[in-house]
């Protein structure tokens, strides 16, 4: 049993995929394919259900996945400790412009670990001195030249409403919402581009009854039953259990989000931030 063994299989067990790990160690998927089978082979039992093209981690994966987690915390953390110089104070500065409220979690985790880092973070969509900043958080776009990136978040997004609404339990599509009342985030989101952009391609402009730039009131709106509001399958607010999604068939958006980073900069404490976010990237099938 090997540690990259180990590794691939970790890997794979967070995303359920093969190819996400192969992508991130840069191997064939095959390699991990055939590494976590003879991971299996030495255990004497089986960590993912496999079917057609997918795999599907069971309790036997769960577990080692659990402990793994916890081993595989402690050595990066005891190696980014080992490795990170005294001496690189540089201010790590960053543009966020998705996900803020996971980024921000993300900022305080590792700032526990490296005090020694310092941030200078900004956190909006107007921004347009985009060259004063080392690492850019935004959807996947082709907008930020001289940046390269990696993907950190990777969401299905559904159309939710309160859990009393009577659209529930009904196969919809698109086009059947268009008299339906909507409520949005900004018009400088994400989501509510996504929201304008699908709307337009069945036909018609949502009949948007509130908008707000803070996403706990967002939540509370869709909950009360004013309107019809877009949020990601796997991340959604715990605080708000009355919201359930819409069985709509047409809508089939992603919400993709790129961490984008000078590259020339790439070296030090920004090394190891960038290290620890793509550790921390999600994605959802």
């Amino acid at each position: 049993m090997e540690l990259l063994q180990l590794r691939y299989f970790y890997e794979s067990a967070r995303n359920e995929n093969f190819t996400k790990a192969a992508e991130k160690y840069m191997v064939p998927i095959s390699s991990v394919s055939a590494s976590v089978r003879r991971l299996e082979k030495e255990l004497g039992c089986k960590l993912f259900d496999r079917s057609c093209n997918r795999i599907t981690l069971n309790q036997n994966g769960k577990r080692l996945q659990q402990s793994l987690s916890s081993i595989f915390n402690e050595l990066d953390s005891v190696v980014d400790a080992l490795s990170t110089p005294d001496t690189d104070n540089r201010e790590i500065k960053m543009l966020v412009r998705a996900m803020r409220n996971h980024i921000t979690d993300y900022i305080i985790e590792f700032n526990r670990k490296h005090p020694h880092t310092a941030f200078k973070t900004v956190f909006d969509f107007g921004e347009t001195a985009l060259e004063d900043y080392d690492i850019i958080i935004d959807e996947k776009t082709d907008t930020y030249p001289g940046y390269e990136g990696f993907e950190l978040f990777n969401m299905r997004l559904r159309l939710r409403v309160a859990e009393n609404s009577p659209l529930l339990g009904r196969k919809l599509s698109l086009k059947q919402l268009y008299n339906q009342p909507f409520v949005s985030l900004s018009e400088s989101s994400n989501m509510h581009k996504i929201l304008m952009a699908s709307c337009k391609q069945a036909g018609f402009v949502p009949n948007v009854v509130a908008q707000i730039n803070d996403i706990e009131c967002y939540e509370k709106l869709i909950e009360s039953g004013i309107g019809i509001g877009i949020g990601r399958e796997s991340m959604s607010s715990h605080t708000f259990p009355r919201i359930r999604p819409l069985d709509v068939a047409d809508f089939e958006e992603r919400y993709v989000v790129y961490v984008y980073y000078k590259h020339h900069e790439n070296y030090g404490n920004m090394k190891h931030f960038l290290n620890f976010l793509e550790k921390h990237a999600y994605t959802h099938l």
